[in-house]
């Protein structure tokens, strides 16, 4: 058996299948011959031999005494018999698998249910089933594969309208998604037929285009508004559109036209106070990106004052604009080089805002305006007033920095101290204190706990009991699923460790890695869940092809998707690495890979190498880590412009420069954890140098 299931798990299906007949004629019957039966059947259902998989699985079930092991069999044999063109048969399978309980097969059960179900003309049971598996899971990493089945089971029932409704919101909410391009190709060849396909609304082409803005793909919105404009809208809606045309036309550059489009709102009559709120946010920030700042910061402090909603931005960043306009009315003066007049406005804004989300920020951009006038003494009383608070660590490290030679090594190790371990300003000032003579403290070990010494009691141990057996049977991603449903629960905190060491042996690195950081203290063996070398046998090939750092390249994956390979953001992006899709069809491009591999980002196999690839063009193009890692946040055309501005300057300063909040965090993060990676599992030095310049971009991947 476990011959079969490590060939089976190395996807060679002749070997795993040679095992299991090996076992078989060893011992035909009892336990170990069911065992080898249900081996036999899996090795010949990955060989694509269903008929023969089926008859196999269908044997082994009713003879397995291990319940898990035998509703494996079961599920297994009905996607056999689906497989082997009898879906009618298979739904009925399905059925019984699902009437066992409530745990992972039994969901997996019920999706391939209605799937069998549609496949067999059974269209509109197929759709009450996809409603019911949405209603239960309307957000899982399945819905958008459900909505297009719903989609499809309606149209086949009979149910056009609705199923045109299910399509369309698709294709308006998921854009990017190959989901909701599947839709909309499903309503273009249906039209093709002479179905009864409405065009889409103005609210509908609308709303895809204010998508497409917030994915940051404002060609795809103007696109998307030239079709509106062509069908002639009223005045309410058209003056939407041309918001949102202005806002597409400023993530591309063209100011001009930008600013246009909003003086031209600002004297629509037609125009909602929400949209006019909006075309003076395109003005303040073209006066911005144009240099023209008191323009820009009296727009800003006007829209202070906004309140409501604004088509093409975001609600939440609307309901936070009044406070953020308030904070860039005073911020835009320190980005132009005007400290000391930012220094005295970020001071009032922290003043009369002492509980805004940017007060802090406020206060942290005060200092650094006098750090940058040279007003040292000034610039650390102004630090030292960040403590305690969020942004203590930094303040400490800093007030090191600006402090005589003498006091700096204090104030480091009070760095230190406050910072979390392993953290940015930990790493940084334990780099300068070895610039001192001083050695960087090791990774912190406590001792290591005791692992359990069983699955337990309660349903806790019925899942860790239920994921060993599966595990032991070759199952791996059966019993991942298990072990998924288990963290799921408040039984997590005490069975972590067990989580994590059974996950971990069935090649997860995600579920360890939650389990470490939410439940388990850092010892050296939950470091090393909380750091893991995820996807052993695929990622340090590809880093190695790509002449990439692999450490830099975990730690971007840790961040960006937790090891998770199904991972999707609101932004549209997808996989391990979170590619968007525009991004992973120019690298598909240039790896001479079909198109067809951008639709399969949640695969490691595709979106490793080609995160791997994308990664080292930018490290070749910006040439130091921190910088390469601000692109890969931020886009290459921002992270070019904060190159060429502070080229040559210590590495701390340069990532304290770095304009966006968000991306300043990232690169902090991210470069803290692939020192933590070099630290732990191959020696190096626990500390970040910020002392090294970082040397101008240059030319090099755009995208």
């Amino acid at each position: 058996m476990s011959t079969s299931a490590q060939a089976l798990a190395e996807g060679d299906a002749a070997g795993a299948e040679i095992a299991a007949r090996t076992a078989l004629a060893a011992v035909p019957g009892g336990a170990p011959g069911a065992r080898a039966e249900l081996a036999l059947g899996l090795a010949l259902r990955e060989a694509s031999r269903f008929g023969e998989a089926f008859q196999a699985l269908d044997r082994a079930a009713p003879r397995l005494a291990d319940p898990a092991l035998a509703a494996v069999a079961r599920l297994e044999s009905a996607e056999a018999l689906f497989y082997a063109g009898h879906p009618g048969a298979a739904a009925a399978r399905f059925a019984e698998v699902a009437a066992l309980g409530q745990g992972t097969l039994a969901r997996r059960a019920r999706l391939r249910e209605a799937d069998a179900l549609l496949a067999a003309g059974s269209a509109a049971r197929a759709a009450r089933a996809y409603e019911a598996l949405l209603s239960a899971e309307p957000a899982g990493p399945a819905a958008y594969g459900l909505r297009l089945s719903l989609a499809a089971a309606l149209r086949d029932a009979g149910e056009p309208a609705r199923a045109v409704t299910v399509y369309r919101a698709l294709w308006v909410e998921q854009p990017a998604d190959p989901a909701g391009r599947d839709a909309g190709r499903a309503l273009l060849a249906w039209r093709a037929a002479g179905g009864a396909v409405p065009p889409p609304t103005a609210e509908e082409r609308l709303a895809r285009a204010a998508r497409f803005l917030e994915l940051s793909l404002p060609r795809r919105a103007v696109e998307t508004l030239d079709r509106l404009a062509a069908s002639a809208p009223p005045p309410e809606p058209r003056s939407r559109g041309v918001l949102l045309r202005a806002l597409a036309l400023l993530q591309l550059g063209r100011r001009e036209q930008a600013r246009a489009l909003a003086e031209e709102l600002q004297r629509d009559p037609a125009a909602a106070p929400g949209t006019r709120a909006g075309a003076e946010l395109v003005l303040a920030r073209a006066a911005a990106r144009s240099g023209q700042v008191d323009d820009a910061a009296r727009r800003y402090r006007l829209l202070a004052r906004v309140r409501g909603d604004i088509p093409g931005v975001p609600a939440a960043q609307a309901r936070e604009l009044p406070d953020e306009a308030a904070f860039l009315s005073a911020w835009l003066y320190y980005d132009a080089g005007a400290y000391a007049k930012a220094a005295g406005l970020l001071r009032a804004f922290a003043r009369e805002h002492p509980k805004a989300r940017r007060a802090d920020d406020a206060r942290w951009f005060e200092a650094w305006s006098l750090y940058r006038l040279g007003r040292r003494d000034a610039a650390a009383r102004a630090l030292s007033r960040l403590a305690p608070g969020p942004l203590a660590a930094g303040a400490l490290y800093w007030q090191a920095r600006l402090a005589p030679k003498a006091r700096a090594p204090a104030l480091y190790r009070a760095a230190l101290r406050e910072a979390a371990p392993g953290s940015w300003y930990a790493l940084l000032a334990a780099g300068r204190l070895a610039a001192l003579g001083e050695r960087p403290a090791a990774l912190a070990s406590p001792a290591p706990g005791a692992l359990p010494d069983g699955p337990g009691h309660g349903r806790g141990g019925e899942l860790l009991s239920r994921a060993a057996r599966l595990l032991g049977a070759g199952l791996p991603a059966q019993a991942v699923a298990e072990l998924r449903a288990l963290a799921a629960t408040r039984e997590a905190r005490d069975r972590a460790a067990a989580v994590a060491q059974l996950a971990e042996a069935a090649g997860d690195a995600e579920l360890p890695f939650r389990m470490a950081r939410d439940h388990l203290a850092p010892t050296r063996r939950a470091l090393r869940w909380l750091y893991p070398r995820a996807f052993p046998g695929l990622l340090p090939a590809a880093a190695a092809q790509a002449g990439l750092d692999p450490d830099l390249y975990l730690a971007v994956m840790r961040r960006e998707s937790a090891f998770r390979p199904d991972a999707r953001s609101a932004a549209g992006a997808v996989g391990l690495v979170q590619l968007i899709p525009p991004t992973a069809e120019r690298l598909a491009l240039a790896h001479e890979l079909p198109p067809s591999a951008v639709a399969e980002l949640e695969r490691p196999e595709v979106s490793v190498p080609l995160g791997a690839a994308y990664l080292s063009l930018l490290v070749d193009r910006f040439q130091e880590r921190c910088a390469a890692l601000a692109a890969y946040n931020a886009g290459p055309a921002a992270a070019a412009a904060w190159g060429r501005a502070a080229a040559g300057e210590p590495l701390d300063v340069w990532v304290e420069d770095i304009a966006f909040r968000e991306t300043r965090r990232y690169v902090k993060a991210v470069a803290a954890d692939a020192a933590v990676y070099r630290a732990l599992w191959a020696g190096g030095p626990l500390a970040i140098d910020g002392a090294i310049p970082v040397p101008p971009p240059r030319e090099g991947v755009a995208f």
